[in-house]
């Protein structure tokens, strides 16, 4: 199967990594992939001026962000064929905003397909290629049969109704309407895929490229001169553990923690104790130069409705690495228990601390084996088979309805 089209409507290109990416770079190999950036799951406020200043710079640059993710992509990697940083009203739940978005949007996303137009083998021999219209944002849902697509995709990464940022009633007015026209939904996590009508919603774990998390690198030059580290990367924000993570670095000041990522809260205290380093966000595919030399991953998540909600794309990437594991408890880490070191308080945490830290190196090697055998499937490739395939069989079956009407 090859040609087929993608319009994705998702987060800023290269903002930060997701699953819908990952998906579309794989998929960007043998199809034609478009993809929009995000019109905003909230209304402006006055502290947003500098992620308004950004936007005002995409117009120009649709891959500029302030995440130094763009421009410093692997030349590796695949792209899509176009991207688009869109004029809209970033207010989720108005019906004005849906009207003026729908025409400005479509649009703009038409002169985006023209502008990249080229025909492919399908349309060479007379067939038309099947246009995937792929929603990873609720807000997106304005241009349904706008664009003559032939499926709409909602792919559910996140429980929009918990997550930090968003004008919650409002993005889950979108969503319902979204979920209400989509033709299949995919689902990041078990609990996301309860919420959607089940003769239409799959469950699409994160996926991982195994092959560069489970390479070796020497030493970054800016990496911790230290013995024992316990890494972490991610955002740095709410969903983190900060009084756990403050008594793990009191109680081992031997251990360096170091954390790389954004830090998106104010006064974020933990890197006031010597032993917790701060590394500014970096490029997805650095980060294992980092990893890959530390002696144990970190999850400190705390217990909320977010975290029981979602299946982080680092889990699986951790497991490529194949250091020990340590995490607190919440649903996503339960398939991997004979992998990871759970915990479900900080004394526990401590207690798995200090045992993962002393393990010989046979033990060590066994936990390597073990993780990365948990994850030899998950390869965004196969992820990326497993979507064309449910696609495929959902075109047929609407083909096959519409000859029989």
């Amino acid at each position: 199967m090859i040609n087929w089209q993608w319009i994705v409507f998702g987060e800023d290109w290269g903002r930060h990594p997701s699953s819908t990416q990952h998906l579309m770079k794989c998929m960007a190999t043998q199809h034609q992939v478009y993809w929009v950036n995000s019109i905003g799951l909230r209304r402006p406020r006055l502290h947003d001026g500098k992620r308004i200043l950004e936007k005002l710079k995409q117009l120009n640059n649709a891959k500029g962000n302030d995440f130094n993710q763009h421009d410093t992509q692997l030349l590796t990697d695949a792209q899509p064929l176009g991207i688009l940083a869109p004029v809209a009203i970033p207010w989720p739940g108005s019906h004005i905003a849906y009207v003026i978005n729908r025409l400005l949007l479509t649009y703009q996303t038409r002169a985006l397909l023209a502008k990249h137009k080229h025909k492919t083998k399908d349309e060479e021999i007379g067939t038309k290629a099947p246009r995937i219209l792929w929603l990873s944002l609720p807000t997106g849902r304005c241009v349904i049969s706008s664009l003559e697509e032939d499926l709409v995709v909602y792919y559910a990464g996140d429980d929009f109704s918990a997550l930090n940022g968003v004008d919650h009633k409002q993005v889950s007015v979108e969503e319902m309407a979204l979920v209400k026209h989509a033709d299949v939904i995919f689902a990041a996590s078990e609990i996301i895929a309860s919420q959607f009508p089940q003769e239409k919603t799959y469950l699409l774990p994160h996926g991982v490229d195994l092959k560069h998390f489970s390479s070796n690198f020497e030493r970054p030059s800016n990496y911790p001169d230290a013995d024992l580290v316990v890494g972490y990367y991610g955002s740095i924000t709410s969903w983190l553990d900060f009084e756990l993570i403050t008594f793990l670095a009191q109680s081992r000041p031997d251990v360096t923690f170091l954390f790389i990522g954004k830090i998106e809260i104010a006064d974020c205290v933990i890197f006031e104790y010597n032993n917790i380093i701060h590394l500014s966000d970096m490029p997805h595919e650095q980060l294992i130069q980092y990893a890959a030399n530390w002696q144990v991953s970190l999850i400190p998540f705390v217990d909320n409705e977010q975290i029981r909600a979602c299946n982080p794309l680092k889990l699986r990437e951790y497991l490529a690495i194949g250091h020990p594991i340590l995490s607190t408890r919440y649903p996503a880490v339960t398939a991997f228990t004979n992998c990871i070191y759970v915990a479900d308080d900080k004394y526990q945490m401590l207690a798995q601390l200090n045992l993962t830290l002393v393990l010989p190196s046979q033990a060590l090697e066994q936990l390597k084996s073990r993780s990365r055998k948990m994850v030899k499937t998950a390869t965004w490739q196969a992820r990326c088979e497993l979507v064309t395939t449910l696609l495929a069989a959902r075109l047929a079956e609407k083909l096959t309805i519409k000859s029989n009407m």
